[in-house]
């Protein structure tokens, strides 16, 4: 998990799951920060921002991956009365088991994206999934590389450039997050071609993962992928 600094672990205090109604759950104490974008049976998907000088009360956040799309420095404040610094920067990723804090941004703006994982709050885990031959991070680890996993997720940070093509591979039910503009031309088992584009902040659930290859035709092309175990079947290999 070195995609986010080791100061993470103290900056989100970890705290048995919580319910997402309950009174200090982030989105009901501060919902002008934390913005809901996305529910489904597997997750909720909340959109943070906030600018210079702002101040988030004490709130907590169940088990999720943290994806933060700005540059920010925050100063945290813990509960006992303690208090820490933590800076983020575009792309860091992370798994939060849990978290109780508040905090004041001290420079920069905060844009970062939190991907809550339901049946890790539930305390449920999902039985390890079997994986296609033609997964993604198997098939094409240079463009799907590998930042983590654990019982509940599977992480991964897609990166390309213009021309570069990508071969057949599938992708099982998925959260993505794009970090940069980008636009992609899809090739489908069937030889159908799609062309789909991404932007800053773009949140997008694959409920069915997918199969298909791939052209990068314009734009940066960064985002992360997250993997939800408990929306996986158990396919065959193959």
């Amino acid at each position: 998990m070195s995609a986010l600094p080791r100061v993470l672990a103290a900056c989100f205090v970890a705290i048995p799951a919580v319910c997402a109604g309950e009174a200090t759950d982030a989105v009901a104490v501060d919902p002008d920060v934390h913005r809901v974008v996305l529910e489904n049976d597997s997750i909720r998907v909340f959109d943070a921002r906030a600018a210079k000088g702002a101040k988030s009360p004490m709130h907590t956040h169940p088990p999720m991956v943290l994806v933060s799309l700005g540059s920010t420095r925050l100063r945290m404040a813990l509960p006992g009365g303690k208090t820490t610094i933590l800076d983020l920067d575009p792309g860091k990723t992370g798994w939060v088991e849990g978290a109780h804090h508040g905090w004041e941004i001290l420079a920069g703006e905060l844009q970062a994206v939190g991907v809550e994982i339901k049946s890790a709050q539930a305390g449920q885990v999902p039985p390890a999934p079997q994986r296609k031959a033609n997964d993604a991070v198997a098939m094409d680890p240079d463009a799907h590389h590998l930042l983590f996993e654990n019982p509940h997720v599977r992480v991964f940070e897609g990166r390309t450039s213009i021309g570069r093509r990508s071969p057949m591979h599938s992708h099982p039910p998925s959260a993505m997050v794009s970090l940069d503009w980008m636009r992609l031309k899809l090739t489908l088992p069937d030889g159908k071609n799609a062309i789909h584009d991404f932007s800053p902040g773009q949140v997008l659930w694959l409920e069915n993962g997918g199969e298909h290859s791939w052209e990068a035709i314009a734009g940066g092309g960064r985002v992360i992928v997250i993997e939800v175990k408990s929306a996986q079947g158990s396919p065959p290999a193959g």
